[in-house]
């Protein structure tokens, strides 16, 4: 199998029938074969309900509570089958349609991330995404333009080889190049929210980020690097 889809859902009940309809139509052009494994995150509205009623069938991981963004990723990662892994969020702002320019954009890189072009959220969201952007090159030399994109395509070997931990995510691309796997970023259309509303405040968002961000500067000085001169 070629293709898995990694999508994260907690109280997406609006979104995912519209969802599912756009990304089969759009899976089903490319080669290989593919999957879509949706991850219910503790849902407290209809989604769990939702989801078995999708056609063509996906798989579907169930937490009986919710557990967090990077917890759903990992667990897909681990249930997923196909030699490239595709993410996007449940919440619609990510267009199916963007998939084939990301999987256009991967020859010769591990790693292709997107870039929300013209990006349909309030002024005070993007503001604070720039200052979490200026603190992460500041402190850990991280140039990733928009880590808070979800639309991605990887290698799995990239998953395989990451350290994994609550909210990782938002250091996807920088822990990928960490670890010595070639990125590319390319943008993408982002719509407008439809339907629901945003799961996380931006005081969590920040105060969770200035933490996982020390944790990760302190994940890089730990790293293990070498090279082999020889082998006997």
């Amino acid at each position: 199998m070629e293709f898995s889809v990694v999508i994260p859902v907690f109280n997406e009940e609006g979104c995912l029938r519209a969802l599912h309809a756009e990304l089969t139509a759009v899976m089903e052009k490319m080669p290989g074969g593919y999957e879509i494994i949706y991850i219910d995150d503790g849902s407290t509205d209809s989604s769990s309900e939702v989801l078995p009623q999708l056609t063509p069938a996906a798989k579907i991981i169930s937490f009986p509570q919710n557990q967090g963004q990077s917890t759903a990723l990992y667990a897909g990662f681990k249930a997923a089958q196909g030699s490239w892994i595709i993410t996007l969020d449940a919440d619609g702002q990510n267009p199916p349609q963007e998939i084939p320019r990301l999987l256009k954009a991967r020859g010769g890189v591990d790693f292709v991330a997107g870039i929300r072009k013209a990006r349909k959220d309030n002024w005070w969201r993007k503001a604070t995404s720039s200052g979490a952007r200026f603190f992460r090159w500041l402190v850990l030399g991280d140039k990733t333009r928009d880590t808070g994109c979800a639309l991605r395509a990887f290698r799995r070997e990239v998953v395989e080889a990451l350290p994994l931990f609550r909210n990782f995510h938002r250091f996807f691309p920088f822990l990928a190049r960490a670890q010595g796997f070639s990125v590319k970023e390319v943008s993408v259309e982002h719509k407008k929210r439809t339907t629901g509303s945003s799961k996380y405040g931006t005081g969590q968002r920040l105060w969770q980020g200035l933490f996982d961000l020390w944790g990760v500067f302190w994940l890089k000085r730990r790293l293990m690097r070498y090279e082999v001169k020889c082998r006997s």
